[in-house]
This record gives C-alpha cells, structure tokens and sequence, in this order.
C-alpha cells in the first residue's frame, strides 16, 4: 500500500500525462491554443472570390474578440512595469483592470506573463485543468474516498463538460478553484485555527481574481451550502463558522483590488439595470429548460457550433453548446456510477451534500421551479445568469461518480430495472438512428426558409449550397451519433449483465468504467477548443495593414455587421469607439446611441450597426476619430465619405475629422511617442488661450498636470477630456489613476500579508481554544 504522498506524486503525473493527451494537439511547436480561425469568416480577412471558408468552433468568438487581445495587452503592461488600468483600444478607452474579466491578477497568467506569447496559451490551460483535478483527488481523499473513488474524481473532473466547454474565457479559471475552496472550507471548519483560515483566504482570493465574478459567487455559494451542512451537525459551532468566516472575509480582502474598482465600474455602467430588465420577477414562472438538460447525458444531442456538426439548437429556440453541456460528467456517471451512489446515500454524509448540490444546481440551470424562482428572488444571484450553476451539476455528478465507483469495487450492482431502463432508452435512440433520413424534406423546406429570411441577403445559388450543406451535416451526423448513443447504451447493458455471471468481469468493472468515462470526455472535449498553426494565429489581412498605414495614430475604425466586430481591432494595435465588454461606460454608450439600430437588445456596443445608422452618428464619429468604416458592401451613398475603396473582400469608406489630440485655438499639441496607455503626455504650444482635447472618454480617474501643477479635467461634449490652456508652452500630463484601485490595493496587500502570517502562526486563535470546537466534538488542531 503506497504512502499519502507517494499516491499523490504519481497521481499528479498520471494526470499531468492525461491532460497533456487531451491537449496534445496545442501543445506542439508550432500550435497555437485558440479558436482565431473565426476570423477568417469574415469579408476582411478574405481575398475576393475566395471560397467559404468554415471555422473549426464557431462559438468561441468571445475568446478572439476580447480575452485574448486583454491578455496579451496586461502581458504587455506588465512587462514594461505597469498595471494596465486602462484600455485605449475599445470604446474610445475604458477602464481594464476594473472590468474584471481582464484577470490582471489571476496567478496563473502569470505563465502568459512571463512565457512566450502566444505559445503560453496552451500551457496556461493546461495548468488549470491539472489543478483542478489535483484539488478534486484531495478532496475526495479528505471525504474517505476509496481508491477508486478518489481517483475517479481526480482523473475525470478537469475534462467534464464545464471545465471544457469554458477552457478559454475566464469562467473556468474561477471555477478549477471550486474543490479548493470546498478543502479549505472543510478544513477551517473540522479544525478552526489561523492556518485553516489563512489557507481559505487564499483560495477564495484566488477564485475572486480569476476573471469571472458570477463563476466565482456560484462557487462561494457552494462553499457556503458546505458550511452550512458541516455546521449543522457540529455541538459547538462558534469557533468553526467564525474559523469559516474570517477565511472567507480575508479572502475577500485579498481580492479587494478586483473586486472594488469593478463595483465602482458597474456604477458607470448599464449593465445592472439591462441586468434586471432581462430578468423577470421571481415570482413569475420561466420557461425550464427540459430539452436542454437531456445534453448532461449527451452534449452533443443536438449538434453544436463544430466543423462538421448541425447546429440543431439553433433551429430549436435552445441555447448554444456552452450554456447546454456544462453539466456533462460521462455517460457512464450520468447512467450508472450516480444513480449507485445515490440509492446508497445513508452510507456517506457526502453523498447527500452532493445530491443537494446537484439539485440545486440543476433546477436553477435548467431553470425548474420553485428553486429557479428562489434564485431570481436572492439579491446579486437573482440577476446572474444561473444557467452556469450546470458546474455544481458537473461536480456533483463526478463526486457521486466516484463513490459509485468505490461501491462497484466492493461488489455492488445496479438492480435489474436499470438494465432494462437502458435497454428501452437504447432502442429509442437506435429508432431515431433509423427514422432520421424520413425528415430530409422537413429539413430542407427549414433551411430554405431560414436562409431566404436571413438578415444578410443571399444569392439563389448561395442559399442551394447552404441548403444542401445544413441538410446533408444533419442527416449524417444525427444518424451517427444517435447510432453511437445507442450502442453506448448497449455496451453498458452488456457489461452489466456480465458481470452479474462472472466474477472476472466483476473484479475489473471499475477499471473499465473508469477507462469508459475517459474515452466519453476525451470524445467530447479534444478538439472543441481547436488548436491553430501560429500563422492562422497572427494572420494580417491586407486590410488590416491598410488600416495601420492610412490611420494616423490615435484615429479608430468601425465595422459593420459581422465584419470587424467590436474589440477585433485591439488585436493590431487598433482603436474601436464600440466596447465588446459587457461591462462598458454608459456615457460612451449615451454619446454614439444614434450609431445603433432599434432594439430591444440590451444597451451595449454588441447592438448591429448598418450604413443607415452610420449615416445617421457621422458627426459623432468625426468628432470621436474614426477614420474608417469597415463594411462586407459598399455604402448606399459614397458622397458622405471622404472617399470609398475595395479592399481585399471588404470595402472601406474614410471619414476626415479631428486627431485624437487636439487643440482648439491658436497653435499646435503633438502627443510625446513615450505616453502609454494610462499616461499621455502632450507638448503644447499655444499663441493664445485655447482648449486641449483628449478623445478618450472621460472618466473621475484622469487626472492632469500643466508644466507640474494640477489642473482640473473638464467633460467636452459629454464624453471626452479637455482643459484650458493659456499661451505660451507647455508640456500636459494626463495620468489615469482611480482612487478605488489605490485604495483597494492596499487592502489586499494588508490581507495577503495576514493570510500568509496566519498560515505560518502554529498557535491557536484564542478564542478557538475551548474544547468543542471541531466536527468530532473534540478540542481542534492546531
């Protein structure tokens, strides 16, 4: 029997092996991690009559369009000595650090930060997916997981669905922490003292600065229902929850310097109120999302957004891969390992802290009431989008997994009526494989409607070959995997009947549905998050370079429809007056309103721009510096441009205005090539009194100096800065620094600071030294 330690070694390399299958493809030299083949779609980045061209992953586009070009932008900052607290890129500037999704202090971009851009990428992820099955596999061990069990949990959980479907954006970085936080909130509660609390603090820190605040509450909520259910059955509960909740105030210290410029961001933005505007009262009912949830047994039931698949959701009114799979644990969890758990659950306390959890979590993802109701009824969680809560789904059913699994070992089977519930589910499915190719007429009249009424019009011969296209991926891929559904149904049924009448089969079962839900995730996931050739990666169209040339600097671009979505542009340096965040200044938004179409979409720069709108906010845009409008037709009216051109695939139209610096009177401002992006230091030469501005938006954290002195930063038209100059020359000084970071930083420089003395203090807090104050009623450890 191999000690604690000797497991954990070999556990952690079997598992850096496995994640290093799932991304082998990324990880080579040469690859590049990232789903930026998307761009390729667009007019912009193609050669006139080129052929479509089809993406690997179609959905990940928040990856290229925002997380990315901010990653590489605080890598930028970082390495020159700078915190990147603003954005000059988007929305004519806006703050980054604030906007929380940036993840300026999440740890492990500190592999972006000090590795090869963008080669890290890869490795970043990669990192992530072991530390969260590493903490999975303690937390198991720390629940008396058997072997089985415990590397069950630990093998499986960094691949279920959740993990994989949000690898690239910042929700799974706040979710790999989820079995940290749970091992810390176990351990400060079973043995209250500093350094239980200490090791809390910086778990929940860690999980607060990770990128994606609703992701984190949903964890923080878990760790609370954990307190909650731990506590309830301690005698003496004092020390525990105050052990509990000091770790999880440090903590919040600790990311204070996230957590506080953001609210502070959230009160000049919109999206609170859009926020509760989409969220109907909790005591309305909502639709629930049955269909949806049928995609935690089989994620890809109704195609997704893949090279090669139907996207079926679509067509059925259902939300996309990510918001759907989340849940998914493997078949064999879902079917077999679970449902064994749970008919067991007197046996271990855990089993019904997990079915809570997955409870929860699955009727406020999937939006069943009375809980979704309860949800949208609780303060901050009742305007989050809940159909996240699919990663309590995902952790519950690997848990439950795993103790299945610990049962199957010692012996135990499913009974009979399950058999035979996988035999009818089977033959169902084996029946749709069968009938599938009689809805080819259904499906076509479909697609033709569909393609006919598309917002962007398109030619007969375009709308056939797309008709035949969608008819031919759904026939052919519906027939399959409902053919291979089926057969998984078939395999597991024979396995069971198996070994019911032999002991061989018995004594190797769990090896064998622990091999079986590798190959059903590694089947799912490898791949859904594409790996590119780095030339893909850091392709530069001909347009793109035209921008660079004729743009002078400071000057921005827009673009129309798809081409050029918002924040694209930061990829090359580029400026944008839209903001791809969904957290954006309401007074950028207030100034370019005329520049969006009518809707009932929430008020973001995500709202379709078209030539008629365009025509509409063009003195806006001159006054803003934009240079360029970018657009896959030309303009209706090319009169009211400067001039109109045909580049690559796209057209261009150039638009005459104002720089970026300006000085409105007698004299000239040349902006110093030194500035940066929170500093910007303009030489002066004025004959007389005239007024400087800046056309970048106006926010309380500029602040100015003329020749060292302050000065105040006055609003011009509503949006941008400007300031009196009197004659003479001078040299102005624009710095950005918000009051809420300086003070929030050292708020969590303080909290760090305690939580590190806290996990090297042997001694017990004081008023955790009575007797009583741990789970067993015994006097705590120290």
């Amino acid at each position: 029997m191999p000690s604690r330690r000797a497991e954990l070694i070999v556990f952690g390399v079997v598992l850096a092996t496995l994640v290093g299958g799932f991304l082998h493809d990324a990880l080579r030299p040469g690859r590049i991690l990232s789903p930026a083949d998307v761009l390729l779609v667009e007019s912009s980045f193609r050669e006139p009559g080129s052929l479509p061209f089809e993406p690997a992953n179609r959905l990940l586009m928040d990856p290229v369009l925002q997380f990315q070009p901010w990653l590489a932008f605080n890598r930028s900052e970082i390495r020159a000595g700078r915190l990147p607290l603003w954005n000059p890129y988007a929305g004519c500037g806006a703050p980054h650090l604030a906007n929380a999704q940036s993840a300026v202090f999440d740890p492990f971009n500190l592999i972006i930060v000090l590795g090869p851009w963008p080669t890290a990428l890869a490795w970043t992820a990669a990192a992530r997916l072991w530390f969260a099955g590493l903490g999975a596999f303690l937390l198991a061990r720390s629940w008396g997981f058997g072997p089985w069990g415990r590397w069950f949990v630990g093998l499986t959980f960094p691949f279920c669905g959740f993990l994989v479907v949000w690898l690239l954006y910042p929700v799974t970085p706040a979710a790999v922490w989820l079995p940290w936080v749970l091992l810390a909130s176990d351990r400060a509660i079973a043995s209250p003292s500093a350094r239980s609390a200490g090791l809390l603090a910086l778990c929940v820190g860690g999980v607060l600065v990770a990128g994606h605040i609703q992701t984190s509450a949903h964890v923080l909520l878990a760790s609370l229902v954990l307190a909650i259910w731990r506590l309830a059955v301690v005698h003496e509960r004092r020390a525990p929850a105050l052990s509990w909740g000091m770790g999880v105030a440090l903590g919040i210290g600790i990311a204070a310097v996230q957590i506080v410029p953001l609210a502070d961001y959230l009160g000049k933005s919109p999206v609170w109120a859009e926020r509760h505007r989409e969220h109907p009262p909790w005591w309305r009912p909502t639709r629930p999302r049955i269909l949806e949830a049928a995609c935690t047994a089989l994620p890809y039931l109704y195609g997704s957004q893949r090279q090669g698949h139907p996207n079926l959701a679509r067509g059925l009114g259902l939300n996309n891969l990510n918001e759907s799979a989340g849940g998914f644990a493997g078949l064999a969890t879902f079917a077999w390992l679970a449902p064994l758990a749970v008919i067991g659950a007197r046996k271990k306390s855990e089993t019904r802290l997990l079915i809570v959890l997955l409870t929860i979590g699955a009727m406020g993802a999937f939006r069943i009431p009375p809980v979704d109701n309860l949800l949208r009824a609780l303060p901050v969680v009742g305007v989050m989008d809940n159909r996240r809560l699919t990663l309590w789904v995902a952790f519950a059913l690997t848990f439950l997994g795993g103790i299945g699994l610990d049962r199957t070992a010692s012996g135990e089977l499913l009974s009979q009526r399950w058999s035979n519930a996988w035999t009818a589910v089977g033959c169902l499915f084996f029946a749709g494989a069968l009938l599938i190719p009689f809805s080819e007429s259904a499906l076509r009249q479909r697609a033709e409607r569909h393609y006919q009424n598309a917002t962007e019009p398109l030619e007969p011969p375009e709308i056939a070959r797309r008709v035949e296209l969608q008819v031919r991926t759904t026939l052919d891929f519906s027939r399959r995997y409902l053919g291979i559904a089926a057969a998984a149904f078939g395999a597991m049924l024979t396995i069971a009947e198996g070994a019911r009448g032999g002991i061989t089969l018995l004594r190797s079962l769990p090896a064998l549905l622990l091999a079986a839900t590798l190959v059903d995730l590694f089947a799912f996931g490898v791949g859904l998050n594409p790996a590119i050739d780095r030339e893909v990666q850091e392709f530069e169209p001909l347009l793109i370079k035209r921008l660079r040339e004729d743009l002078r600097p400071g000057r921005r671009a827009l673009g129309l429809g798809g081409e050029l979505p918002s924040n694209v542009l930061m990829r090359f340096g580029l400026a944008d007056p839209r903001n791809y965040d969904s957290v954006e200044m309401a007074r950028n938004l207030d100034y370019f309103e005329p520049l969006y179409e009518e809707t009932d979409e929430a008020r973001s720069s995500r709202r379709t721009v078209s030539w008629r709108t365009v025509a509409r906010a063009l003195p806006k845009l001159r006054e803003a510096a934009v240079g360029a409008i970018v657009a896959a037709s030309p303009p209706p009216d090319p009169s009211l441009f400067n001039r109109v051109e045909k580049i690559g695939a796209a057209w261009v139209a150039w638009l005459d205005g104002p720089e970026r610096v300006t000085l409105e009177g007698p004299g000239r401002a040349t902006v110093d090539p030194r500035s940066t992006a929170s500093a910007i230091r303009v030489d002066v030469s004025a004959d007389g009194p005239a007024r400087l501005i800046l056309r970048e938006t106006w926010d309380e954290g500029w602040t100015a100096r003329v020749d060292g002195k302050p000065v105040d930063v006055d609003c011009h038209d509503n949006v941008f800065m400007s300031l009196s100059i009197m004659p003479n020359p001078h040299v102005v000084e624009f710095a950005y620094q918000p009051g809420p970071v300086r003070i929030s930083l050292a708020t969590s420089i303080g909290a760090v600071a305690a939580a590190v003395l806290a996990l090297t203090v042997r001694r017990r807090w004081a008023f955790m030294e009575w007797p009583g104050g741990g789970l067993d009623g015994t006097e705590p450890a120290g």
